[in-house]
């Protein structure tokens, strides 16, 4: 049997004591406390099998501090109503292998010379290769809906400059 590491409590317990926190969010400690307690007292079957359950899976800690923490200090804090949705991920522009090439080509040609930096090998290779460049951005133009100008602008200045770190690393 794998070894717990955290042990989480039941979600009818959780539900119940971030029930309490909430109500009793903006008291002082001492007045929290002392609601906690009749709190306890209130719901004492619930807690012995909570305790039951925990001491079961192998938690050797004090199960109502625990609750109280956990209560205190995390419940009573959650924004309940916020669910936050997953940010929509924008599609991946992918840059043709020929692109890439003279990329990698233009690097190894300059990175030895002592006035290069990524920034101005980047200006460099847009300059001497403007053909390669208006095909790729006409190519992704066709297959990528929505994409700006300036989005094609940074993603093969962040290409080019991406080349030359994994350049920079294997020499």
């Amino acid at each position: 049997m794998a070894a717990i590491y955290r042990f989480k409590l039941s979600c009818d317990v959780a539900d119940m004591v971030t029930s309490f926190a909430k109500i009793h969010q903006y008291d002082d400690r001492k007045t929290y406390k002392e609601y906690w307690l009749d709190w306890c007292n209130e719901n004492n079957e619930e807690i012995n099998r909570e305790v039951r359950r925990l001491t079961d899976l192998g938690y050797e800690g004090d199960v109502l501090d625990k609750m109280y923490k956990a209560g205190r200090y995390y419940f009573r804090t959650k924004n309940l109503k916020e669910k936050k949705e997953p940010k929509k991920r924008r599609a991946y522009i992918s840059m043709n292998s020929d692109t890439l090439e003279a990329m990698d080509e233009h690097i190894k040609q300059n990175a030895d010379d002592d006035n290069y930096s990524p920034a101005c090998g980047f200006d460099n290779f847009c300059e001497t290769n403007k053909n390669l460049l208006t095909e790729e951005v006409m190519r992704i133009c066709n297959e990528v809906e929505n994409v700006t100008a300036k989005m094609l602008s940074k993603k093969i200045k962040k290409t080019y400059k991406n080349r030359y770190y994994i350049y920079s690393k294997q020499n």
